[in-house]
């Protein structure tokens, strides 16, 4: 039986617009890729063929853009998040979180952190809890028009067990604790692109790639007898 990879096609970006990601923990996150979407239509629905493909991965349809990060996950093993553009303020800010601040999950738990958190912060709140889980004043929902799509490489050891001891459990945590390839982010990136302007329509920006070389895990040549 032969294995049919899916054909991800390179996404020439129709607009200049691209948001500022500064790395400030590029142990914890040597690779973050951002692309801005604009103008998606927000009364689209997911096919049912990609809804019925997340329920049987045991996965609830959400939204368009939510629905397409995680069938990437599926597909390609590289977690996704999509944020409210218009909830960004200035640059993206990766970085350490400090004792004693809390955050609002999603799902609309407040969390304390500490400084073993890494997190995704603009100029003024933070955004999401990397690799983990993304906040409430900054998802996708139905009234979303433009979006930031994030897929960085995040350091096994630094989401290992953080999930768990906020008391939540995600598929994103999941696949980033054991390791994900840190050279798939952009081909994630350009695969979920493709989804979303082909369900929602929209003008995409330009791949923006943030890096740390010396901190990406290389590739290991392997000689077997």
């Amino acid at each position: 039986m032969s294995v049919n990879q899916p054909v991800i096609n390179t996404i020439e970006p129709e607009i200049d617009e691209k948001i500022t990601v500064m790395l400030n923990a590029t142990k914890q996150c040597p690779r973050y890729i951002s692309r801005v979407i604009n103008n998606i239509d927000n009364s689209k629905e997911t096919p049912v063929w990609m809804q019925e493909k997340l329920r049987r991965s045991g996965i609830r349809s959400i939204h368009p853009v939510v629905d397409v990060t995680n069938y990437v996950m599926l597909e390609l093993g590289q977690p996704m998040h999509g944020f409210d553009k218009s909830a960004i303020k200035g640059s993206i800010n990766v970085k350490m979180a400090s004792k004693g601040d809390e955050f609002t999950l999603l799902d609309g738990k407040q969390v304390k952190l500490d400084e073993s958190y890494l997190m995704i912060a603009d100029d003024s709140n933070y955004l999401a809890i990397a690799g983990v889980m993304g906040g409430l004043d900054s998802g996708v929902t139905d009234s979303t028009t433009n979006i930031v799509l994030e897929s960085a490489y995040f350091d096994p050891a630094t989401i290992m067990g953080k999930s768990r001891d906020l008391g939540i459990h995600t598929e994103s945590a999941l696949r980033f604790e054991r390791g994900v390839d840190p050279q798939l982010q952009e081909q994630a990136m350009q695969r979920a692109t493709q989804l979303i302007l082909d369900i929602c329509g929209g003008q995409a920006g330009q791949i923006n790639e943030s890096k740390a070389d010396s901190d990406i895990p290389q590739v290991t040549e392997i000689i077997l007898t």
